[in-house]
């Protein structure tokens, strides 16, 4: 018996070791540090060692190798790889019974990888680019599925809260923007459906009402996209390095133990106790800005900024919060199903042997002490999305683009030769995680 509670007891600690050897941050830190340091090579080879050895992030691992052929200048290949992870999801979102069983005995990390709804949304936005990057067929397409997919998710929310009087989804539930923004550059470009546009304008003008939107307003009012023999340019800038998961300690309420007592009522007979001690779950830490606008210059003369359209930092902060209880309530029905395991091994064991009992109170404290926050996340999403629009006549342009703080540039930036179409969009995308851009200066 004493041999058998040993060997239980260093199962328990084996388990906690093999959990704890690696985690999510440590796999990506190296690729990731790649990509900032404008190594796409080294981040490509890197990710595909990770991608041909997946622990449970396979599919942040394809969003990172998305971002790397799109500013590797492979935008067809970075679409398929979203629209893959995209499928993927919607597909586990339906059902993931063998995953959500382990993550009660271990953590969430053990579980598949299903997004973040803000990760969802930003798919669909990353895949409108990549379209509007390449051959343009399937952009408007993108773009509506992303507003249709955010009406679905605000409406199960509605009916995860309809019995929570004080609780109600809000219409900017992780939302950026520049989702709808996009959609209305796309839908003005045609010339006929200033009517849409305008709707999108307004829509994002409620989403961020820092943004001065009333310029687009007030020209799809009037019906008039450019000047005769003019075109319009449109700066797309990825600036700063974005949202990553980390870990910390949550108190546990009241909604999350009425949460957590229907999950694990559902796996056995437990029972939720009135109080428990925080549990560790992730929330998001976003770096600060590395500069606040990019200046756009044309011909040598300074033209216009890019200006902050979208917080990508704010939008995973709040969306986390959003379903905060929920996560908090797996944590605690994960601590219940633990501590439940190791009364009913010591019952099976029938032994008043103390020292038993400790060996097995010592594994169960073990066991919990392998409890993880899941911080699997999009790691290689900027901090903002700022958009700049200029108006230039129809021909060759040179343009300069250079980060500035204060109204000053703090780098030498880089030069990217423009062709300008009479009545049509011309569409810059440039990446700046740091004070100097990353990648190719995509124009289409």
């Amino acid at each position: 018996m004493r041999r058998f509670a040993f060997s239980a007891g260093a199962c328990f600690l084996l388990l906690a070791v093999q959990l704890g050897c690696s985690t999510h941050a440590s796999r990506l830190a190296s690729p990731r540090g790649h990509f900032y340091a404008n190594n796409l090579t080294g981040a490509q080879l890197e990710l595909d060692k990770l991608a041909a050895d997946p622990k449970g992030d396979s599919s942040v691992v394809e969003l990172d190798l998305a971002l790397v052929d799109l500013f590797a200048g492979r935008p067809e290949q970075a679409e398929s790889r979203l629209r893959s992870v995209r499928d993927s999801w919607e597909a586990q979102r339906s059902s993931d019974v063998i995953g959500q069983t382990a993550s009660l005995v271990t953590d969430d990390s053990r579980s598949t990888y299903r997004g973040e709804d803000y990760e969802r949304m930003l798919i669909g936005v990353f895949l409108t680019l990549c379209s509007v990057f390449s051959d343009g067929v399937d952009a408007e397409s993108y773009s509506l599925q992303t507003l249709r997919m955010h009406e679905q998710l605000v409406m199960s929310r509605h009916n995860e809260l309809q019995d929570e009087a004080d609780t109600q989804p809000q219409y900017d539930y992780c939302l950026p923007a520049f989702a709808p923004y996009l959609r209305g550059v796309l839908k003005e470009a045609t010339h006929a459906n200033y009517d849409d546009a305008g709707r999108m304008y307004h829509r994002a003008s409620l989403l961020e009402p820092g943004f001065d939107f009333s310029q687009d307003l007030d020209r799809v009012t009037r019906g008039r996209h450019s000047q005769p023999g003019n075109g319009v340019v449109y700066v797309f800038a990825l600036v700063g390095r974005g949202p990553v998961k980390e870990t910390r300690r949550a108190e546990v309420t009241s909604q999350a133990l009425l949460l957590a007592d229907q999950i694990v009522s559902s796996v056995g007979e437990y029972s939720v106790p009135p109080t428990l001690a925080p549990v560790k779950v992730p929330h998001i830490v976003t770096p600060p800005r590395p500069f606040d606008l990019v200046g756009v210059s044309v011909a040598g003369l300074a033209a216009t900024t890019t200006l902050p359209v979208s917080d990508l930092g704010a939008l995973a902060s709040k969306t986390l919060e959003a379903n905060m209880p929920k996560t908090i309530a797996r944590a605690v029905a994960r601590r219940i199903v633990k501590k439940g395991a190791v009364y009913a091994a010591k019952d099976r064991l029938s032994s008043t042997s103390e020292l038993t009992s400790v060996l097995l109170d010592a594994a169960g404290v073990a066991w919990e002490a392998t409890e993880k926050a899941d911080t699997r996340c999009w790691g290689l999403l900027p901090r903002e999305i700022q958009v700049a629009r200029l108006e230039l006549p129809a021909g060759q342009h040179k343009l300069h683009l250079e980060p500035i703080i204060a109204s000053k540039p703090i780098a030498t930036g880089v030069n990217r030769d423009i062709i300008v179409a009479d009545g049509r969009n011309t569409y810059v995308l440039t990446y700046w995680p740091d004070s100097q851009a990353v990648g190719q200066v995509l124009v289409r």
